[in-house]
């Protein structure tokens, strides 16, 4: 019994779920939804989130098995600890779950959860196999659940504006996260940034995406719909990331890329999100 409720804790992705709900959450609170109706958004967005990377396991099940990518993923299904049946209806549930709360709470968001739910769908099927389409994809949702709790309260200029920021982050942070995993993707036919353009070329995408996307994230500051604390925890994450990214063209590793997937993830991640929170009292 234990065994199952830890495979079912598994698909949730707890590393990665929280912070698309907290986005979701902090949009919809930056655009006056309130608090309330913010943490409803919040429950929708980790709601879809668990449903879609469940379903990534779902996809990659075959692929989770092959060489150190097994000991790394820990994929419930392709493990064999939960069925596939009972690994699809967690997904499509979950998911389920999130549009009726949508419909309840916000049916004006309807949209880019449609958006959402049609790029899981094409990840699941394998539609954005290359290296930069599964990039784009992940930058894709990260801006689309911005704006999903956004239209919960009253989209502005400056959310789309931190909408961007997100895209251009996580189109960049794939490439961080493809360097941190390369020893063992380098053992199984998983495509890659750094194994399709090599290492160098990578960490040089990765700046520049950043770079792109704390020019967005400052911008958003001089819309007037933040104040100044927004702009200090802003500067902050640019100082942060563009330091860190800029030293990482020079001495790139898997092992420094693992301590920088977690100062940009976990770090700069929520320092953003704090900066939207309190930028916008």
């Amino acid at each position: 019994m234990i065994r199952k409720i830890n495979a079912f804790f598994s698909l949730l992705r707890p590393n990665r779920t929280p912070m698309l709900a907290i986005i979701t959450g902090a949009a919809a609170f930056a655009a006056g939804a309130g608090i309330s109706k913010s943490l409803w958004m919040a429950l929708i967005g980790f709601c879809l989130a668990a449903g879609g990377f469940s379903l990534d396991y779902f996809a990659d099940r075959d692929l989770d098995l092959e060489g150190v990518r097994a000991a790394q993923r820990r994929n419930p299904l392709a493990e064999g600890k939960l069925s596939l049946r009972a690994g699809l209806i967690f997904s499509l549930s979950a998911i389920f779950i999130s549009f009726i709360l949508l419909l309840l709470i916000s049916p004006s968001s309807i949209l880019p959860w449609l958006f959402i739910v049609l790029v899981i769908i094409g990840l699941a099927l394998h539609w954005f196999e290359t290296p930069l389409m599964r990039a784009f994809t992940l930058g894709l949702l990260q801006a689309l659940y911005i704006l999903m709790g956004a239209i919960a309260g009253k989209l502005s200029l400056g959310l789309i504006l931190l909408s961007l920021m997100f895209f251009f982050a996580m189109f960049a942070g794939r490439g961080l996260t493809d360097i941190r995993d390369y020893p063992q993707d380098a053992r199984t036919r998983v495509s890659t940034i750094p194994k399709r353009y090599g290492i160098r070329k990578t960490t040089i995408f990765i700046f520049v995406g950043l770079l792109i996307a704390h020019a967005f994230g400052l911008s958003a500051y001089w819309t007037g719909e933040f104040n100044s604390i927004y702009l200090f925890l802003m500067l902050a994450a640019t100082l942060v990331g563009l330091t860190c990214s800029a030293y990482f063209i020079f001495r790139p590793s898997s092992h420094l890329a693992h301590i920088f997937t977690i100062v940009f993830m976990v770090g700069e991640g929520l320092g953003i999100t704090l900066a939207l929170i309190f930028g916008s009292l």
